[in-house]
């Protein structure tokens, strides 16, 4: 089991745990918050109720009682069939009951809602018409006692009108706090439905939440101990695979290293002359056998690092003189091959070119990549090697050693795959040699330095790879 399935295991085992506490604390958070935000709810709703809707219906049934008392009083006083000052005197009682209070009805209706206010000011209206009739009638009243002439006769009619509709105009608004106080205690009513219910389905959701939790629990204990031992059979597996090459490396380094030495002996003609048919056969032979040691060190290499044996030596080191030699080391092989090679030092890196590093590892990353660009960047114009100062995001200052050919590239789509082990580019050329692993341990040895290594496209065509080395660590 790999390192990417144990990263899956724990995502898992922590979904698992984090279901039920959610599930859990969802339902204790309501549970604690649904009474209170409900019965402050229902608190509000009976405080309108009876603070409002309640008086107002009663100032409002108040008011229709004093129309009812002030028509009759003048009816009475019009017709003075009682004495006609104490037939006033009532008359304006009744008048001064109808309108007691009204600053306090004004306040109640303002708080019922913009349809009592205006139904509030309807009202209003209808009665300040209905006084006009009633002080008409009882003008005429007054000029014609009896009462029987076609005006007052007329003005009786205007009079009940005036009345019908002012009593029409209050009892809408009576209506519409009544309507106002039935729906607010039918909330009411359900609200507090709603609150005895909430622990009935709240309380469940919580065992059950406690159940899932359990069960999790478990579930993730197992997880974590087939993680464990997955983890474990990967390092065994990891440190077989590591002792395994190292034993087949070195039982394969000494029997080649003595191929090799016999090779050169014959080659110097210390067993005789050779021809140089032969002699052109030995020369591939010793070839085919440093490639074959070559590859055999990478593998070590390799195991070292995924084992975290791989070690540096960091120390101040000039980079300029670093760069130089590697860069003068292979110019030589390039000119072998016809390939130019240019080295570029930026002035900011001349002026400061001490760094913290490990001097024999960046010579290995940068050997591997100038020796990877001789060997595919065949119809290449020019190698180019460049050491600048730059920024960072995650490193801060750094200094950028970049290699740069116009060979035939490497496409994007597999800029990260070159960095593992025993990949090579499929349309590669298939005369280049090499096992796949160069570029692997390359970056595993950038990261150890506390750098990176990492690949671009050149402009025009080509690979670019840049070794980032952090300035001071």
């Amino acid at each position: 089991m790999g390192m990417s399935d144990n990263s899956q295991l724990t995502s898992s085992s922590d979904r698992l745990l984090w279901l039920p506490f959610l599930l859990i604390a969802t339902a204790l958070l309501l549970m604690l918050t649904a009474p209170l935000v409900i019965g402050n709810r229902v608190q509000r709703m009976r405080q309108h109720e009876g603070n409002v809707i309640a008086p107002a219906l009663v100032w409002v049934n108040d008011l229709e009682a004093a129309i009812g008392a002030e028509t009759a009083a003048r009816s009475e006083a019009a017709e003075k069939t009682t004495d006609s000052n104490d037939a006033r005197r009532s008359a304006d009682a009744a008048e001064t009951k109808a309108f007691i209070d009204r600053d306090s009805l004004d306040v109640l209706v303002r708080d019922a809602g913009p349809d009592a206010i205006a139904l509030l000011e309807n009202a209003r209206g209808a009665i300040d018409a209905w006084k006009r009739e009633e002080d008409r009638f009882s003008l005429v009243g007054r000029l014609d006692p009896s009462n029987d002439v076609p005006e007052g006769t007329a003005q009786r009619s205007e009079r009940w009108k005036s009345v019908q509709n002012a009593l029409a105009r209050v009892q809408r608004l009576d209506d519409n706090l009544g309507l106002q106080s039935t729906t607010e205690l039918a909330d009411v009513s359900r609200l507090e439905r709603f609150n005895d219910f909430v622990p009935v389905v709240l309380v469940p959701v919580a065992l059950l939440g406690l159940t899932a939790l359990g069960w999790a629990a478990r579930r993730t204990s197992q997880l974590s101990r087939e993680a464990s031992a997955g983890r474990m059979a990967a390092e065994q597996a990891l440190a077989s695979k590591s002792a395994l090459m190292r034993g087949v490396t070195h039982d394969l380094k000494n029997p080649l290293g003595a191929a090799r030495g016999y090779a050169e002996l014959i080659t110097e003609g210390a067993l005789g002359p050779v021809q140089p048919r032969q002699a052109d056969i030995l020369k591939r032979l010793q070839s085919l056998i440093d490639v074959t040691l070559d590859t055999l060190n990478d593998l070590v290499e390799l195991s070292r690092a995924d084992t975290g044996m791989l070690s540096v030596d960091l120390h101040d080191t000039d980079i300029v003189a670093l760069a130089r030699e590697v860069f003068d080391d292979y110019e030589a092989s390039g000119q072998k091959v016809n390939i130019p090679f240019r080295l570029d030092i930026s002035d900011d890196v001349l002026s400061a070119p001490i760094i913290t590093t490990d001097s024999n590892r960046v010579r290995q990353v940068l050997g591997n990549v100038l020796s990877n660009s001789l060997k595919y960047a065949t119809n290449t114009p020019e190698i180019r090697m460049s050491v600048r100062r730059s920024i960072d995001a995650s490193l801060g200052q750094v200094v950028m050693l970049e290699v740069a050919d116009n060979g035939p590239g490497i496409p994007r789509e597999l800029h990260e795959k070159v960095f593992e082990e025993f990949f090579r580019v499929p349309h590669g050329s298939s005369s280049a040699s090499g096992s796949g692993v160069g570029l692997a341990i390359a970056r595993r040895v950038s990261r150890l330095l506390g750098g990176d290594l990492r690949l671009e496209e050149t402009k025009g065509g080509g690979a670019t790879f840049t070794l980032i080395l952090p300035v001071g660590r």
